[in-house]
């Protein structure tokens, strides 16, 4: 079975100014922020990795154990709404899983441990995002992500995630090349004519871009959009 990107790279680049990063392999912060390009604006996805011990494959209990470890973390931060005139309503995650017998029992299948091994490899195909932002400078915006106080990674850390071993998806959209802008008069700028930097900041395509992917994708640990 062929996938969309190999698990045991990195740092992948997907296309052009789209760089998929494996933070559980990328030595340290440095490490990781020398790799991101200098100066690139666009928008950003965080994603859960899965990472099983290694020991998952071949022994039948420690795979289902890490998997209902795995099922039953937090799926999103606790999320707080105020009813007035003095009512506070928290709303949090809960997992029920009916199947546990089940699992348990298909864990001795050498095929059946191998086939959900590889699924959770490659987990970028299947779920949402833990995270979508946009930022002027990727780089900048990352290192105050994996700061050790920052913000998200505290959200993440209070539902047992850890960021440190998540995958980052970068898309630049620094260069619109010759994409044409639809203005506030409804005039598209032909090929010919110069970019007005003010009325095209004015736009604000990361955020624009940010909202659609939000929006479309639902990020588990975004406390609001655009």
């Amino acid at each position: 079975m062929a996938w969309i990107h190999n698990h045991n790279d990195a740092v992948q680049q997907l296309d052009d100014n789209i760089l998929l990063y494996d933070l559980a392999q990328v030595r340290g912060t440095n490490a990781l922020l020398s790799r991101i390009p200098d100066n690139l604006g666009g928008v950003y996805a965080w994603y859960r990795r899965f990472e099983l011990p290694k020991q998952a494959r071949h022994d039948p209990i420690i795979f289902s154990n890490a998997i209902l470890n795995e099922v039953y973390k937090p799926h999103f931060g606790s999320r707080d709404a105020h009813i007035p005139p003095c009512t506070k309503l928290t709303m949090c995650a809960e997992t029920r899983f009916s199947k546990q017998q089940t699992l348990e029992q298909l864990s001795y299948s050498n095929a059946f441990r191998e086939v959900v091994c590889t699924l959770l490899d490659n987990a970028l195909l299947f779920q949402q995002p833990l995270y979508i932002g946009k930022a002027t400078n990727i780089k900048n915006r990352t290192r105050s992500h994996i700061n050790e106080n920052s913000i998200l990674r505290e959200r993440l850390r209070e539902s047992k995630h850890d960021l440190d071993k998540c995958r980052l998806l970068i898309i630049g959209l620094s260069d619109y090349g010759e994409t044409p802008i639809l203005m506030e008069d409804n005039k598209k700028w032909s090929d010919d004519e110069e970019w007005n930097d003010n009325e095209f900041s004015s736009l604000e395509p990361e955020k624009l871009v940010e909202d659609i992917l939000s929006r479309l994708f639902l990020p588990l640990f975004t406390l609001r959009y655009g």
